[in-house]
């Protein structure tokens, strides 16, 4: 069994076709990365309105009518503020939260109540403010904070007051600028937009779709928790650590390539070569020489994607760096309400395992039909469409509840919802798939042994 093993291993790491996959599957893996370093170029925003837009829309407005004042108002305050967000590159933050304010109550008084010696006087503060913001004064904004926070009298203090002093406290201590680019920064202003929103739904009953957002929220404020206690740039994905977490999804089909061609041509190809018939007069029993193919096949499954995620390793880490493979993954468990913390390997290792049955099947339906066709083209075309229908079944399985579907194997190979802390979208239990995918595999083997030891091979 041993040497047939090794004789199909040989065959296989002698296969040109094995080696072009790999070459596009590289060049596949440093498309992906320059993608991921890019990440930003090639978000998708919503469409902010122009200057031009705003000042055309102003130019068309009869202000003598009140709605359009208030109109004009308020487009003139967002293309004073969009100015000034051309002229202080890194100000964006503190020009909306303090400056955007000023803007709109000075021209309030300005247009509407014909003050222009008050409008003067919030001027004067504005440019004190854009003043603080050339220089990079953010400690001034940080100490301003401070003071409104601690001047709250004690009747209008809540708990939410408490957690906005230690935010501003630990901007100051840890010397944290407001500056978008900073992962600090940005966790310490997520905490604080999405704080009220927190608690008013956290002290009311809700509704599902309240309840599913106040776990999203929960989800941000323990991440967020998270980065600032440990002071890790957790949610930076445009890294090595990102590509890997996303290993599956991003390289599983090659995966599925890999498996579907060892398999679809193991069997195949001797009858095509009519090698079949020098392979069978070997002391081998036909059930020995099949179990050889088969194993190889299964040996050969961990090691291809050992080699891949090594690939990815390398080119990932030529492309992004290594530094983020440091930095662990968090997947929060909504039933417990708590974060599980992950290292970046054990986390692909997981993901890759709770895949393994999508290969396993498709490769073993794979290889009985290269071994009952005889065809190798047969075998993969047919199993990549069983793999494409697979698709679109478990998808109509989320809209329709059929009976029927349950016992359809695609509902059931994929475990990565038990990684990602989730329920079964189909509501099965872990036990009553793996049985599904068990029965499935022994009787495609079945099929499989029962052919091949009654397969005439003499005009082969």
């Amino acid at each position: 069994m041993t040497n047939l093993i090794k004789s199909e291993m040989k065959k296989i790491f002698h296969k040109k076709s094995f080696y072009i996959v790999t070459i596009i599957f590289v060049l596949y893996a440093i498309l992906t990365n320059v993608i991921y370093k890019s990440i930003d170029d090639f978000s998708i925003n919503d469409p902010e309105v122009t200057i031009e837009e705003l000042e055309k829309e102003n130019s068309r407005l009869d202000l003598n009518v009140k709605e359009n004042l208030d109109k004009y108002v308020t487009n003139l305050s967002n293309i004073e503020i969009k100015k000034m967000e051309d002229t202080y590159k890194n100000g964006e933050y503190l020009i909306n939260k303090y400056v955007f304010p000023l803007v709109y109550q000075a021209n309030l008084l300005e247009y509407m109540e014909k003050d222009l010696e008050e409008s003067n006087i919030v001027r004067t503060k504005i440019d004190e403010y854009l003043n603080k913001i050339k220089d990079n004064d953010w400690k001034y904004f940080a100490s301003m904070r401070m003071s409104e926070l601690k001047n709250i009298s004690n009747e209008d203090k809540d708990e939410k007051t408490d957690i906005y002093i230690k935010l501003t406290e630990y901007r100051i201590k840890n010397n944290i600028p407001y500056d978008e680019d900073n992962y600090l920064n940005n966790a310490l202003i997520d905490v604080e937009n999405n704080l009220s929103e927190y608690y008013n739904l956290k002290n009311k009953k809700t509704s599902k779709e309240e309840q599913e957002r106040l776990d999203y929220l929960k989800e941000e404020m323990l991440v967020n928790k998270y980065i600032l206690e440990h002071q890790k740039d957790i949610k930076n994905n445009e890294s090595l650590k990102g590509v890997l977490s996303n290993f599956a999804s991003e390289f599983g089909l090659f995966i599925l390539i890999y498996v579907i061609m060892l398999s679809g041509s193991i069997v195949s190809e001797e009858y095509n070569k009519g090698t079949i018939k020098n392979l069978l007069t070997k002391p081998f029993k036909r059930r020995t020489i099949l179990t050889s193919k088969l194993l190889t096949v299964l040996i050969l499954m961990p090691i291809i994607i050992l080699i891949m995620v090594l690939i990815e390793i390398i080119v990932g880490g030529l492309i992004l760096g290594f530094d983020s493979l440091n930095i662990p993954i968090l997947i929060y468990n909504s039933s417990t309400s708590l974060l599980e913390v992950y290292n970046v390997f054990k986390y692909l290792i997981l993901s890759l395992i709770s895949n393994i049955p999508i290969y396993l099947v498709l490769g073993i339906i794979c290889f009985m039909l290269s071994t009952i066709t005889a065809s190798t083209s047969a075998a993969i075309t047919i199993t990549f469409l069983f793999y494409l229908m697979s698709n679109v079944i478990s998808n109509l399985a989320l809209v329709y509840n059929l009976k029927i579907f349950k016992y359809f194997v695609a509902l059931h190979w994929d475990f990565s919802y038990l990684l990602e802390s989730t329920p079964n979208p189909y509501h099965f239990t872990p036990s009553f798939s793996l049985i599904i995918i068990g029965i499935y595999l022994i009787v495609i083997l079945a099929l499989t042994y029962i052919f091949f030891d009654k397969k005439d091979v003499k005009n082969i």
